[in-house]
Parts: structure tokens; C-alpha cells; sequence
């Protein structure tokens, strides 16, 4: 896909980062819903685990139906409400299919029912009728927050992760969105595994238990 060199501020447009929330989706916010497309730097977001968090960085790309033809591994993932569970999500949310949600340790197969764990979006694809790969749409464009550090936070009803600038996350992007990156957060230049990690064992592979 081609890179979007443009950078307004601490809003990046590209094609290259991880993960995603299709627009149209609701965040949770202070002042109630807010569609992603819409949230800015700045913005506070309720979070999980650390109540409110200022957004210091909004990155978006799209993905066209030409392209998700060519790599059928592009196409967002559909779930439709209760998908995971009662109000999970509270109506349709679309992710990029690498877009890490979190999940009760009861829904995943060999995981402690207490505890909860990060799982990529099409790993739940086919588990029901309600999670799906869709690609029907002509155009996706896609969202990601990132903050000062790993957050959780609510999108229409279901908890998803922010984009975590891991080193090898950073190693992968190009230079213009790398420079973009370290310009907001200049320890990750000198110390690439600085950013916080993630409070959340993120696993692959495992059964996730329908409803």
C-alpha cells in the first residue's frame, strides 16, 4: 500500500501502522460517545484502568476493495453486537484484522477465568455468525490512538488497545512515520523498548469459546 506523507501536528496519515478501528465507531469519552474519526490530539478518552487519558497521537488509513482483492488479509473484521457478550459490542464494530480486543480469560480456551487477555480481531473471525471478515465496502479508513502509555478504553461497548510502540512495532514502520513517533515521544530514539508495555498478555492461537 502506498504511504500517506502527511503530518498535520501529531495527526499522521499512513498506510503502515498495526491495527485499526474502522470510522464510525463510538469512543468512549468524558462527554459521551465520540466517533473516532472525530477525536483529536488533546482529547480525553476513558480508559480501562487509568480513567481519563489525553490522546497524544490519531493516525488513519485506508485500505480500498482493489486492495483487500490482492491481500484478502486486509479485509476488516465485523462484529455484530453481543458478539462477545452481553452490550460486547452494543452494535456493529469493525476492526483491522490485527486490532487486539480484550477478552475474558472464560471465552479462551486454557486461560484462567479471572484473568483477561489480548486476542487480534480475526482470531474471533468465524467463532459465530455474529464476528466475520467483511468486504463489502469499497473504501475502509481505519483509526488508531495511541497515548503516553498502553491503554485499554471502550469502542462502541467493547474493550479494544491503543497502538503500542513496542521496539519491534517501531523497527517496522517507515522512516517518515518513525520520525513522527519519536518527535512525540523522544525516549523511544535512545531506548526502543521504553514506551510502557502492555498490562495485558496478548496470545494467539488459542479457541475462543462462543456464546
Amino acid at each position: 500500500m502506498t504511504y500517506l506523507k502527511k503530518v498535520e501536528g501529531d495527526a499522521v496519515a499512513t498506510t503502515s501502522f498495526a491495527g485499526g478501528i474502522v470510522e464510525g465507531a463510538n469512543v468512549r469519552t468524558p462527554c459521551g460517545p465520540r466517533r473516532v474519526e472525530l477525536v483529536r490530539p488533546g482529547d480525553l478518552i476513558v480508559t480501562r484502568d487509568t480513567g481519563l487519558q489525553p490522546v497524544r497521537m490519531v493516525w488513519s488509513r485506508q485500505v480500498t476493495s482493489a486492495q483487500m482483492i490482492a491481500n484478502p488479509d486486509l479485509a476488516p473484521i465485523r462484529l455484530k453486537p453481543r458478539a462477545l457478550g452481553p452490550m460486547m459490542p452494543q452494535k456493529d464494530l469493525c476492526l483491522a484484522p490485527d486490532h487486539r480486543v480484550l477478552v475474558p480469560g472464560y471465552r479462551l480456551a486454557g486461560q484462567e477465568k479471572n484473568t483477561s487477555c489480548l486476542i487480534e480481531a480475526r482470531e474471533l473471525a468465524g467463532a459465530s455468525d455474529a464476528a466475520y471478515v467483511d468486504r463489502s465496502a469499497e473504501v475502509v479508513r481505519c483509526f488508531t490512538l495511541i497515548f503516553d502509555s498502553h491503554q485499554i478504553f471502550c469502542v462502541n461497548g467493547l474493550p479494544v488497545e491503543s497502538f503500542l510502540p513496542s521496539a519491534g512495532a517501531v523497527a517496522s514502520l517507515s522512516d517518515e512515520f518513525r520520525d513522527a513517533l519519536v518527535r512525540r515521544f523522544p525516549q523511544l530514539r535512545r531506548e526502543p523498548n521504553s514506551y510502557p508495555p502492555a498490562e495485558y498478555q496478548a496470545v494467539k492461537g488459542v479457541e475462543y469459546i462462543s456464546t
